[in-house]
C-alpha cells in the first residue's frame, strides 16, 4: 500500500489535507493493530500462517453467538464491532447475519445490500467471487417476502 503525503488530498474525499483529516485517525488505527497480538492458529499454506486478531475474536464471536441462538449476546457484539472498528465491513456482514437469524427478512436484506456496496466501494480489498455470499442471501430472503 502506497503511504499517503501529509500533505496530500485525503483519500476518504473530504477535501481537507491529509494531515487535518484523517491522519491521527489512522495513526491510532495503526498503534492499535501493532498493540493487538495476534493468537496464533496453526500453520497455513507454504511461507504463511493464521493469526487471529482482536478484530478477527469479535466478528468470529458474534458468529459463534448466533450458532448457539444467543441473539442478544450477538447484538450486544456487533455493537461493540460497530463501536470498536465503524470503519471495516464485518459489523455491517454481522449484523446482517443477525438479523436473519432474527427472521428480521427486510432489515437482513438492507445490512446484505450494504456489504455488496461497502465491497463495491473498495473494489481494491474484495475479489468478486467474495460478494456471492451476501448475493445468495439477499436472493434466499427475497424469495421469502
Amino acid at each position: 500500500m502506497a503511504k499517503i503525503g501529509r500533505n496530500k488530498p485525503c483519500p476518504c474525499g473530504s477535501g481537507k489535507k491529509y494531515k487535518h483529516c484523517c491522519l491521527n485517525q489512522d495513526q491510532a488505527r495503526s498503534e492499535t493493530l501493532k498493540r493487538a497480538a495476534p493468537r496464533y492458529l496453526g500453520p497455513g499454506p507454504p511461507g504463511f500462517f493464521f493469526a487471529e486478531d482482536e478484530l478477527d475474536q469479535l466478528s468470529n464471536r458474534v458468529v459463534d453467538l448466533i450458532d448457539e441462538g444467543r441473539l442478544d449476546e450477538a447484538a450486544a457484539a456487533c455493537e461493540e464491532l460497530k463501536a470498536r472498528y465503524p470503519e471495516v465491513i464485518d459489523w455491517i456482514q454481522r449484523t446482517a447475519m443477525l438479523h436473519e437469524a432474527r427472521g428480521e427478512v427486510r432489515e437482513a436484506i438492507e445490512y446484505y445490500e450494504r456489504t455488496l456496496e461497502y465491497m463495491d466501494a473498495n473494489p481494491d480489498d474484495f475479489e468478486q467471487l467474495s460478494r456471492e455470499p451476501s448475493r445468495a442471501a439477499i436472493e434466499r430472503l427475497r424469495r421469502a417476502l
